[in-house]
């Protein structure tokens, strides 16, 4: 598998699986200019021969950006920067899909992927959760994967005690070898496509069709949504533009 994880395009093959899955994505105008001040961020809706709904899909890339090395914070390496968050339809309340995929080019891949639950109903978390717990488990012995964010990465980034009050119990963290390009790329696609299983399965799950899990849905998404727009990692890419 000849992949060159330093010029692949992380975003357009998340792209292509959400797009099969959902039958038509919409280009819409940002609906957050405040967020999409680096790179190039496309909004989605979905299009009129969508099979199932959603809120809305953001997609950022930012190519050639400089971003703090993890191991020694002064150096800046080269990285291509690929970002893409999914937000449910209230209607279906399928999981939350987020990737954060940074390839410092020539020496590492950092990435944070996962399918944020929206309710802790025990079914819904058998159904939703519990199959991304079991797909890492796949890709245990890939060399950067952790289960648990450790605590010298907590001092750099304090944020994400925030995000991992979201997170799932198969949510997939750490930072791999560029050398393993085409596991990282499989690990990564293998997320999306076990996503867009659920996806395509959604209009029948009568788990969806809850009204509590529904409510709280709703809820969940709000307060992720609010954490979210405090979240701040601008100094790791210290010449780029901050929020506004």
């Amino acid at each position: 598998m000849g992949i060159d994880i330093d010029a692949f395009d992380v975003n357009e093959m998340i792209f292509g699986k959400l797009k099969d899955a959902y039958g038509d994505l919409k280009e819409v105008p940002s609906k957050m200019p405040a967020m999409d001040t680096m790179g190039e961020a496309k909004w989605y809706d979905p299009g009129e021969k969508a099979r199932v709904p959603f809120q809305n899909l953001r997609m950022q890339v930012i190519p050639d950006v400089e971003i703090r090395n993890l191991y020694d914070r002064e150096t800046l390496d080269v990285s291509n920067s690929f970002i893409t968050t999914l937000m449910p339809d209230d209607s279906l309340p399928l999981p939350l899909y987020v990737a954060d995929v940074d390839v410092h080019k020539g020496k590492y891949v950092h990435v944070i992927t996962d399918m944020i639950p929206l309710s802790k109903n025990q079914d819904y978390l058998k159904k939703y959760d519990e199959p991304l717990r079991q797909l890492r488990k796949k890709f245990e012995n890939l060399p950067g994967l952790v289960e648990e964010i450790p605590d010298e990465i907590h001092k750099i980034f304090p944020a994400l005690k925030q995000f991992e009050a979201f997170s799932s119990s198969g949510r997939v963290f750490g930072n791999r070898p560029v050398e393993h390009g085409p596991r990282i790329i499989d690990l990564i696609s293998s997320v999306a496509e076990l996503y867009c299983s659920f996806v395509k399965g959604s209009a029948e799950c009568e788990i969806l069709k809850n009204e509590d899990i529904k409510k709280e849905a709703v809820e969940t998404k709000g307060k992720f949504m609010m954490m979210m727009a405090q979240l701040d990692f601008s100094d790791d890419m210290p010449n780029q533009s901050k929020r506004s």
